[in-house]
């Protein structure tokens, strides 16, 4: 009930979101028109900040990551709880067939499958059976193959407008002005639990794209199409210059042999559970991938480090190794809490201070050894580590210290 009030709600901030910038969007369209030389006006002064809009940009953004899988594994459980332990191994298996599902013709066959466990619940019939039809919803709402929902620009103006006033600073620093508009690769450190930096500093950073042309955000396949609330969004706020994408190796060769500007996460869901309050911690020691792509294509690589990611959520940090292991397959083991008003949401009181750094410029080798890829991969870490050291003591850290593991 909790998790349907708050979408509830949601849903009619973005209506009143997208209504409102509407009128925005009609006037920049006309602006548009009346310059076709394609003069770009000059860049307006950044707004004082204004901490509603930045909170209501967020309960657009965070509960379309979290909302969905939540409601989908509690309606798991639901629906075979009547039958006993066993029911619930079998509804959680039926979920996770749904879940690795890619066309309708499988997921709907599965969804009647788990309405039918919840019809037959021997007691607690009615919340099984709403339970099911929530989990075959989420799933059929996914749509199937990669179809576009449609785009909705005013979503984009809002969001790239205000997500940053939710932090008491939020700011994108470093190697802007030597940014190239073509084969470079932008690979952020750390994860964290929601991505913070990579979100606001990034992909909804105007800045970001005014430097470095259209960049392509990749962000894990699962969360991109079989996640129904997130898949929205990023079809809502695609546009010509910025889309966010899987980050599967489909996307990145076929990106990068057009030479487009590509950027993303390399240590994942491994680096949520990595993430620990107050702590500079990134995963990379075993990521290697992305640097045998870059050698396979010749592009610029360059390190991006967050400062204060660290600090937008507090975390469980026990059983480690266990939750370490089964992220590597995807699965985000992670337990977080951010602001107390609404513990889904990072810290407001964070500062996320995001450094891009120098391009690290791999020679193009279409068949790139193992050995290589280790040289690169080093050479990469060296760079990381340097960004890091550097920028700590201006962005406000002076002691602290990056643990690569």
């Amino acid at each position: 009930q909790v998790f349907t009030l708050c979408w509830t709600r949601q849903l009619v901030c973005i209506s009143s979101v997208v209504l409102g910038q509407e009128r925005i969007h009609r006037h920049l369209k006309l602006q548009r028109q009346q310059n076709p030389e394609g003069k770009m006006p000059p860049t307006p002064p950044k707004p004082p900040r204004n901490f509603s809009k930045g909170l209501l940009a967020h309960l657009i953004l965070v509960p379309c990551w979290t909302v969905a899988p939540a409601l989908f594994l509690g309606g798991c459980i639901t629906t075979g709880w009547p039958h006993g332990w066993k029911g619930i191994i079998g509804s959680l298996g039926l979920g996770a067939a749904l879940v690795g599902s890619n066309t309708m013709a499988v997921r709907g066959p599965l969804s009647l499958v788990i309405l039918g466990v919840g019809l037959a619940a021997p007691f607690g019939r009615t919340l099984a059976t709403v339970a099911a039809a929530v989990c075959g919803t989420l799933a059929c709402l996914c749509k199937g193959g990669k179809k576009d929902w449609g785009r909705h620009p005013a979503l984009w103006d809002f969001l790239s407008t205000w997500s940053s006033h939710y932090y008491e600073q939020a700011e994108l620093r470093g190697e802007l002005s030597n940014l190239t508009k073509d084969k470079a690769c932008f690979a952020f450190h750390p994860h964290g639990c929601l991505a913070a930096g990579f979100t606001v500093n990034g992909t909804y950073n105007p800045e970001f794209i005014k430097a470095a042309g259209k960049v392509n955000w990749l962000c894990d396949a699962n969360l991109r199409y079989k996640n129904p609330f997130f898949r929205m969004k990023c079809d809502f706020v695609r546009r010509d210059d910025h889309a966010i994408l899987a980050a599967d190796k489909k996307s990145f060769t076929g990106l990068m042999s057009k030479g487009e500007n590509i950027a993303f996460l390399p240590g994942g869901f491994q680096d949520a559970v990595a993430h620990a309050f107050g702590k500079d911690v990134a995963v990379l020691k075993k990521r290697k991938g992305f640097v045998k792509y870059c050698l396979q294509y010749g592009y610029k690589l360059h390190p991006v480090y967050t400062f204060g990611e660290s600090e937008t959520f507090y975390t469980f940090t026990g059983l480690r190794k266990l939750r370490m292991k089964v992220s590597e397959h995807n699965i985000p083991m992670i337990g977080f809490f951010g602001w107390p008003v609404f513990p889904l949401l990072p810290r407001p009181q964070a500062k996320i201070i995001t450094y891009i750094g120098p391009a690290l410029q791999l020679p193009k080798l279409e068949d790139p050894s193992k050995e290589d890829v280790d040289k690169w991969h080093g050479a990469y870490i060296e760079a990381l580590k340097k960004l890091f050291n550097d920028k700590r003591a201006e962005a406000g850290w002076p002691d602290a210290v990056l643990e690569i593991c």
